[in-house]
């Protein structure tokens, strides 16, 4: 096949790399899994290439690792301290509605002063907290990627592009999440592209 095909068929199977640290873990376990299968369950793999797998799938659990390791206090943060921050604005928000309702100047003038203290703190916050954190999950993003780009030229040299095609689960429509239309609760419910 041409590289233009090849390129192509990477480009179906690739996730956006606008996704989440959380998607691109899932989709990343996706393929994991699979690999894993293929040397379990696959019959037809010459004992070489069922190394061959066994090796990737190995490199790619420790990849997986390393995200996880960035996307686990990320979503901590943004679950817990963040959401946090927001309340306080949403209040102080709610309370310089109320004061401008009644009329009360004073009021007013304090719940105003709340709303801007409230949200120099959140400005603060998402500097020296989310800021750091969220590079970290991008960074661990893009070693994730090449690593699979890597796995996929190593894979291609020695498989056949079918098996490494078949490593990747359907992504919906935009490629920015994993499709899966099993799973109700699954933010992913949607039909593949």
């Amino acid at each position: 096949m041409s590289a233009g095909s090849g390129a192509e068929r990477a480009a179906r199977r690739r996730l956006s790399r606008g996704a989440s640290g959380l998607r691109h873990l899932r989709w990343a376990r996706e393929v994991l899994a699979t690999l894993e299968a293929h040397v379990e369950h696959n019959p037809s793999l010459a004992d070489a290439y069922r190394e061959a797998l066994r090796g990737e799938a190995g490199a790619l659990a420790a990849s997986v690792q390393a995200l996880s390791g960035a996307v686990k206090p990320y979503r901590d943060f943004l679950e817990r301290t963040r959401v946090r921050y927001r309340g306080r604005v949403r209040v102080a928000e709610h309370l310089v509605r109320e004061a401008d309702a009644d009329g009360a100047g004073g009021a007013a003038e304090a719940a105003r002063e709340r709303l801007g203290e409230a949200l120099t703190a959140l400005a603060g916050m998402e500097e020296t907290q989310r800021r750091p954190l969220k590079e970290a999950v991008s960074a661990e993003i893009d070693r994730l990627r090449e690593a699979m780009a890597q796995m996929d030229a190593r894979l291609e040299e020695r498989v056949s592009a079918a098996l490494v095609e078949s490593l990747y689960p359907p992504l919906t429509d935009g490629a920015s999440r994993v499709a899966d239309d099993g799973d109700p609760d699954d933010d992913a419910t949607a039909s593949p592209r």
